[in-house]
């Protein structure tokens, strides 16, 4: 039985090169109808490995990637439009197994293919389908846990609740630690460059995560605001260097 591929690109020119590159290695390749969810699809066709754009009929990719990863058997490989490490990072701390940056090179999509193949279908299944979680995929900052995969924040023992974009902020902040982002570069990270939010917006957002997360001042020394700048989520060892 051959190996089932599914390629989520509405890009014309990646989605032809991606589907005939598999094929010529002898994949089979599937379609997700226009009323199918992309679950549904894999399960459908018990597909082995996705490769997803980071958007797709709308919706974000790296979402697609968390959702593939918690519910089902098969491999993901991200493909994105930037080479910028923040975008690997983020891919791969919300479940996918690969990144790769367009344009895309066939020889290597082969090779990533392969690498992720040969370390998921012999991956014993947890009960409901899904892959067991590599502790890869969980963050650690100090005494804050941070998984991309089932969204959900750990400090100091404490379940923290956050919104959507509360959290996919900190997952920004967290991939690159001790480092300034600019609010561009938060917005960008987070949701692509035509997400509508202002800078007034995301300062929101980390005021309210400094709340959350950490207790008095400690959230203004962790969550650092350098003007003119951005901010960074400081490293407990890095605090007296900032």
């Amino acid at each position: 039985m051959p190996l089932r591929a599914l390629v989520l690109d509405e890009d014309r020119t990646t989605h032809s090169l991606v589907t005939d590159r598999l094929a010529d290695e002898g994949f089979e390749t599937v379609s997700c109808g226009p009323d199918d969810s992309v679950l549904a699809t894999v399960e459908r066709h018990q597909v082995h490995i996705c490769l997803v754009a980071t958007r797709y009929r709308g919706l974000d990719g790296y979402e697609i990637a968390r959702d593939l990863r918690h519910r089902s058997a098969a491999g993901v490989i991200v493909m994105g439009n930037s080479n910028d490490e923040i975008d690997t990072v983020m891919a791969l701390e919300m479940g996918a197994d690969d990144y790769l940056a367009k344009p895309i090179r066939p020889r290597e999509l082969c090779a990533r293919v392969r690498s992720v193949l040969r370390r998921t279908v012999i991956t014993p299944l947890q009960e409901g389908g899904a892959r067991p979680l590599p502790d890869r995929y969980l963050r650690r900052v100090d005494d804050m846990e941070i998984c991309g995969v089932v969204r959900s924040v750990n400090v100091s023992g404490r379940l923290v609740d956050l919104t959507t974009l509360e959290f996919d902020v900190l997952m920004v902040l967290a991939s690159h630690t001790n480092a300034i982002l600019s609010r561009d570069k938060i917005i960008n990270s987070v949701h692509g460059s035509d997400w509508s939010i202002s800078h007034r917006s995301v300062d929101g957002i980390i005021s309210r995560l400094r709340r959350k997360l950490f207790d008095s001042d400690e959230g203004n020394r962790r969550i650092k605001t350098v003007h003119g700048r951005g901010y960074m989520l400081l490293e407990a060892q890095s605090e007296g260097k900032a």
